[in-house]
């Protein structure tokens, strides 16, 4: 999952929880109503907008709590990282009849893209390089 899906889950997540559509979540998180509706689905992000929904709830609202909350989800919708042992998958589409050699290439490719974002990320976030 890369680092613009993390933040799209985040604010989809934020939305929800004050109550709006899961079309106005897509909305505002960038992503398609039928994506918001497959998170809404999946057990990690549902303990997330249950949790947020709850501090929602609470009077007065506690936005030090609330932010909280979401720097936790952003954690727990984060990838593991290479160095603690997690697998990284990459997902590459080739029509149908192209060359073995030519698959090759274009998977090697978006290994070395991917392995070259982690590596950004993981300095952007304070890590060694």
């Amino acid at each position: 999952m890369t680092t613009k899906n993390v933040q799209a889950r985040v604010t989809a997540l934020l939305w929800l929880a004050a109550g709006k559509s899961q079309r106005v979540a897509a909305e505002a998180a960038g992503v398609s109503a039928a994506t918001v509706s497959t998170w809404c689905k999946q057990p990690v992000f549902a303990e997330e907008l249950a949790a947020l929904t709850a501090l929602y709830g609470r009077k007065p609202l506690d936005g030090a709590a609330l932010m909280d909350r979401l720097t936790e989800a952003e954690k727990r919708f984060a990838p593991a990282s290479s160095a603690s042992g997690g697998t990284r998958q990459v997902r590459v589409r080739v029509p149908a009849g192209t060359p073995e050699s030519e698959v090759r290439r274009r998977v090697g490719r978006a290994v070395v893209r991917s392995l070259a974002r982690e590596v950004a990320a993981h300095k952007e976030a304070g890590g060694p390089g």
